[in-house]
């Protein structure tokens, strides 16, 4: 009995390790237009993240050099950008369910932290978060409380955190939108629609009350921890109860047909008295001419 109550423990301890999270924690690529980033505060803030994640999580956290030097190869630390060869090879190298992904922002003593998680097998950006530290006569001590800060919100349900209620709470969320804990109950839908860019009256004709108005996208903005990616022009937004949507970066086109990619425009159903529409773009609305055309992400109410 006892010779097979060993063998029961070792089975069920090698199945747990299989099962063990496993997270690639890259070098931070220091943002386009941030001032110069010394070496060792690149090494401080990867550091302390990985402390963070591995106080809070169950993530085995892996920091590997050759995991580094074949994203540099690929010129990762241009583009910022993860293609599905690059999150096979990191998966093959690490064994990683996850990608963690940062970028700092320098101006002066101040460093601005953002970052994001990318899922290996489907490539979906998730968990965006963002932090300011402030680092005086090298005492990089002062990373620690905002890399904590930033690895408790973005582990949000990978950690196992309880998610806020919202008004949605206790009801279905049709297929295909999300609930990202909004005050007014508002549901995104997940996915762009397949109509491409158009103008609003267009858009107005195709999906009528669907669309988002000025006041949803603002309390979208306001309410979700929102990354504007600016290489790629793409939006994560992530809402207080850990829920995400990314918005793609699809450009935009004037009403004289140039065409613009790698900015995200999404149209809204408001009006202007003066008949332009309202619409988003990089963390912002703003109002243009309606015979632009751009985006479109649909809303609901339950």
């Amino acid at each position: 009995m006892k010779k097979l109550f060993t063998i029961l423990f070792c089975l069920l301890t090698m199945t747990a390790a299989a099962e063990e999270m496993k997270m690639a924690l890259l070098q931070p690529r220091v943002a386009e237009g941030s001032d110069p980033c010394r070496p060792i505060e690149r090494n401080m803030v990867r550091g302390e993240l990985r402390k963070a994640f591995g106080w809070q999580s169950e993530f085995q956290v892996l920091t590997r050099t050759d995991v580094d030097a074949m994203l540099e190869e690929h010129g990762f630390q241009q583009t910022g950008f993860v293609d599905a060869k690059q999150r096979k090879e990191v998966g093959v190298m690490t064994g990683a369910q996850y990608i963690c992904i940062s970028t700092i922002t320098k101006d002066g003593t101040q460093l601005y932290i953002e970052a994001y998680l990318v899922n290996i097998e489907t490539g979906q950006m998730t968990n965006p978060a963002t932090q300011f530290a402030n680092v005086q006569n090298n005492d990089y001590s002062t990373l620690q409380e905002p890399c904590n800060q930033l690895a408790k919100e973005m582990l949000g349900d990978l950690g196992g955190e309880t998610k806020r209620p919202s008004k949605t709470v206790g009801k279905k969320v049709p297929d295909g939108y999300v609930d990202l804990g909004l005050p007014s109950g508002t549901l995104w839908k997940a996915e762009n629609e397949d109509c491409g860019l158009v103008t609003y009256d267009q858009a107005v004709n195709l999906y009528g009350n669907n669309l988002p108005t000025k006041k949803q996208w603002d309390e979208l903005l306001k309410n979700c921890t929102c990354i504007w990616l600016e290489d790629s022009g793409d939006i994560i937004a992530k809402g207080k109860n850990g829920e995400s949507i990314t918005l793609p970066g699809e450009g935009y086109i004037l009403c004289n047909g140039q065409r613009y990619y790698s900015h995200c425009c999404y149209l809204s159903s408001t009006t202007t008295a003066s008949g332009d529409v309202w619409y988003m773009e990089k963390l912002i609305t703003d109002y243009i001419a309606r015979c632009n055309k751009m985006s479109v992400r649909l809303v609901r109410q339950l």
